[in-house]
Order: structure tokens, then sequence, then C-alpha cells
């Protein structure tokens, strides 16, 4: 014998879905709870069981679970509190503005709009699923250590579904040829001691990306990444544009729901590259992994998870191509709704009590029904007549049913306190090529030049003249002979090829000129008009 109603149970089905959408989703103890609640809110009968434990059965549970087949125990992924309240309608809103702006201005071509993230590739995995005897406690499986080592992995994805080959960023003082051994053809390698990336090295793989795609003035290229700080820089932006690059950031703490390679790409690679360690691993036992296999597992799972379709979905299910602003329905805000605010330019900005927040109790003040509800969120599923007070026409009030959301409401977090930010200014979506936030302005002529490729080439004139003997002009790398500066010129010069003293070293040349200089005044001295050979 069922204890709810049909509509009963529509309520907590919607309740438990709603909160689960929200992260916020109830555990089979808080849903044993609501239920036990629920019944006696609404004055149906419970066993006595329900009372002695304030909570439902749990065979009640499992039938509950067996009658909606939508709802399922489910173990949840930890999601921060940031992604939660930065993925909302704004930003998104923001971003797509941006993207049709690039789309209207440039017309860019499917090949010619990227994404680029990277992604770290430990040497010590999470093992897959093996098979084992039944009612084992415990099942080993063989990794080459306790904690892993880094290597990051810079890939490139286009909205037609190509891809260049990735960057490897080892955590290596000098880079070796044999690190890349099995990696996929003109894939790229780099060494940096933290195995992270740097805004020197970010620089070096848009070279990369530019002697493979081959931006022109009249077809650039549009890549698509998160607002990090080695991707967000001046250095960056003055490269960028000299390549024919425009870069459009994406909003803080949104990969996860809006860049391609996070959405449809990331997930089968990772697993692959799991089976790919873990068959490595089976074949070689008693070998560890080390830096100089990561290329090797990584070959497999990029040509398996890189595909053409893989692309393709990512690019669509993020709205970027085809380009689609309604690709985000108002169930994926509803975990921003938690910390929402009201619009601070609006006329009504007053908090007023909420009935679904009253917890069962509704006020004494009639005023307050004619009131509308503070909800966080516009958009959080109303249940209209459900849970409200309903006026009859003989003027008497009757209570309707008393919904889960009253007993439990959903979470709203207070308002936070103004303070001073402090170190890195918080990310915005941006086109940073376009016109670069204020912050980056500064001294932008200046990494301008240092970036230019006529700078460059002085450079290494200046270089090549400092390597070279200022007398003889003999090549110091040719030479065996220690090199020594001048005193007077700042060059540089063999030993032998000047006079060197106990405090001072003159190269021939400035010591020509010293010496035709100083001799004749020695000359007139010596022979002085006055005083002939005599002279003090």
């Amino acid at each position: 014998m069922k204890t709810f109603t049909e509509d009963h149970e529509k309520l907590l089905v919607s309740y438990l879905r709603t909160t689960s959408k929200m992260c916020h989703g109830l555990t089979t103890t808080q849903t044993r709870n609501l239920a036990y609640q629920f019944a006696v809110a609404n004055k149906i009968d419970i066993p006595e069981e329900w009372n002695k434990n304030n909570k439902a059965g749990i065979h009640w549970l499992h039938g509950f679970m067996s009658r909606h087949k939508e709802l399922s125990l489910r173990q949840p992924e930890s999601t921060s509190l940031s992604r939660t309240s930065s993925f909302n309608e704004t930003n998104t809103t923001t971003f797509f503005s941006n993207l049709e702006k690039l789309y209207q201005k440039h017309n860019f071509a499917p090949n010619m709009i990227w994404n680029l993230d990277e992604t770290g590739c430990m040497t010590v995995t999470k093992p897959p699923k093996v098979i084992a005897v039944r009612g084992t406690k415990q099942v080993g499986q063989i990794a080459s250590a306790e904690r892993g080592t880094l290597t990051t992995v810079l890939f490139f994805i286009s909205a037609s579904g190509g891809t260049i080959p990735p960057v490897f960023i080892f955590p290596r003082v000098y880079f070796k040829d044999n690190m890349l051994k099995g990696a996929p053809v003109g894939a790229k390698g780099m060494p940096n001691p933290s195995g992270w990336m740097t805004e020197e090295i970010f620089v070096e793989s848009l070279k990369h990306f530019s002697n493979r795609v081959q931006p022109t003035a009249d077809k650039k290229a549009l890549i698509i990444m998160d607002n990090h700080a080695t991707h967000v820089n001046l250095q960056v932006v003055v490269f960028a544009r000299k390549i024919h690059i425009i870069i459009l950031t994406l909003p803080p703490h949104c990969s996860h729901r809006m860049q391609p390679l996070d959405v449809a790409v990331y997930g089968p690679f990772k697993s692959r590259y799991k089976q790919a360690m873990n068959n490595w691993l089976t074949s070689k036992p008693g070998k560890t992994v080390t830096i100089y296999e990561v290329a090797e597992f990584v070959n497999p799972a990029f040509s398996e998870s890189f595909t053409i379709s893989n692309i393709c979905k990512s690019f669509k299910k993020t709205g970027i191509y085809p380009f689609n602003t309604n690709i985000f329905t108002d169930e994926d805000y509803l975990p921003s709704s938690i910390t929402e605010r009201p619009d601070p330019t609006s006329i009504i900005n007053r908090e007023i009590p909420a009935i679904s927040q009253s917890k069962g109790n509704l006020p004494e003040n009639d005023n307050i029904l004619d009131q509308p509800s503070t909800s966080a969120d516009p958009n959080r599923p109303s249940t209209s007549g459900i849970g409200t007070v309903k006026r009859t026409k003989e003027g008497r009030e009757e209570l309707g049913i008393v919904s889960p959301e009253m007993l439990r409401p959903y979470p709203s977090a207070p308002l936070r306190k103004q303070c001073r930010t402090r170190g890195r200014k918080k990310g915005k979506c941006s086109i940073i090529t376009e016109t670069p936030p204020r912050d980056l302005k500064e001294n932008f002529n200046q990494i301008e030049q240092e970036l230019d490729p006529s700078n460059v080439e002085e450079k290494k004139d200046s270089e090549e003249d400092n390597s070279r003997c200022v007398a003889c002009g003999g090549e110091y790398r040719l030479s065996r002979e220690e090199f020594i500066q001048c005193r007077l010129c700042n060059q540089w010069s063999h030993k032998s090829c000047g006079i060197i003293g106990n405090l001072n070293f003159f190269c021939k040349k400035c010591f020509r000129i010293l010496f035709s200089f100083i001799l004749p005044v020695f000359m007139f001295l010596y022979h002085c008009p006055l005083h002939g050979n005599n002279c003090p």
C-alpha cells in the first residue's frame, strides 16, 4: 500500500530533481527525513516505525525509487562554488555577444575557429576496473609510484573537426629529443622545471600554431581560451596581433560548460590515456613509468579521442559553432541561482519575507498574500497553487498541500561582504587582441618593440659582434684563447690582441688611438722650447 498519492510523489520527485541540478542533492537519509516531514505536514497516515525513527522507512525509499525510474542513486562529482556561481546567464550572454560581434566583423570559416587548452598527464593514474574474485575486500593494481610526475600537454581543435600536433611541457631544465619518443607526428616539446605553462612557452606555442594554420591579414584565426595569467599578458597580445590571431577569452570558471575541449574531448582522452598506461604496465612487469613514456601513451589516446565527430560535437554543445545563443536552458543556470543577487539598478530592491521560507507556518499578515515571492532565481520552478493559501467564495481561508520546498527551502546564500580584492584581478570575458584591458596597456610599446622582428635581428647582429674579436675578427667559439673586454671601447678581443696591465686591458685598436694621442703630448713636453731637453 502506498503512503503518498501520485500528486504528493510528483512534488517529491520535482523537488529532488531541482536540488540535484542545483548541486545540492539529497542523500538517502535526508530524503527519508524529508518524506517523514512531508507526511506529517500534510496529515497523511504513516506507519508507527516512521514516528519512532522520525524518518521514512528504507522499504518506502526502495519502492519510491522503483516507481520513478528517472531517479537513481549516483556518485556526485565535486563542483567548486566558483564554478556554480560563475556559470550564469549574465556571463554567457556577454560571451555570446562578443562572439557574435567577431563573427559579423571577420566572417570566420570553420577551419579558422580554434579552441586551445592545457591538460595534465601524470605518470600515475587511477587504474581501470578489473575482474576479480567476488567478495574480495581489496583488489590491487600495479602502479609506478604513490605520486606521479606532471607533464602538461597543450591541445588545439577547430570547429571543422581538425587538430594540429600538441605541445608537450616536460618538467626538466633542458629538453631532449627522446622525451618525444612515440609522440604524435609534428608534436613540439619544451622544458620547464615545474612542468607548468609559462608566458614564454605559450608564445612559442602560438608560433607552433601559426606555422600550422598560417593565418593572414585577410584570413585571420580566432582562438577561444580561458583567461589564465599565462594566456592573458602583453607578450601574448602583441605577438597575436602580429601573426593575425584574434583571442576571445571565456568567462572565469565556466570552461566546464563552455570550452569545447572540456565538454566532449578530454573525457574520452583521459580514459584512453589510462588504458594505454595500464596496458604498458601489465606488458612490462617490473618497469616504472617516467616522463619519457608519457608521449607514447598520449599518441594512441590522441588519435582515438580527437576524432572529427567528437570535436564537432564539442563545438555544437557549447553553442560556438553552429552559433546558438539559446544552447543553455534555465535548468543549466539553477546552480548559480543560489548566489544570484538582485539587480542593483532595479527600482524595487528590498527583501520581502517569502512564504516558501516559513517552514509550514503561514504568517498572520494577510497582506503578504498579495506580495511576490523573493526567490533568488526568477527562473526557479514555481509551485503555483501548492503550498499557498486558497481563498474561497465565502472569504474563508483553507490550506492547500504543503510542498517540500516549504519544509526544506531551496538553498540561497546570503549577501557577501564587500571587501577589497587582493592579488590578481578577476578575469572576465573579453576580446583581448581588439582592446587590451587597462592593466595590460602599460609598457605596451616597450613589449611591442622587444617582440619586433627587426629588433630581434639587431640583437642577433650585436650578439654576433660581441662574439668576434674586435682586433683580428676571429670567432670566440673557434678560439681556444681567452677573451678579455677592452677598457675603452668595451668590446671583446683575444688576450694576445691587446695590451694587458695590472689593472686595465686595451685592445690593439684602442691602444693605437691612445698612443697616437699621448705621443705628441709627450714629445712636446720633452722638447720644451724654453728649457730644451732639461725641461722639468
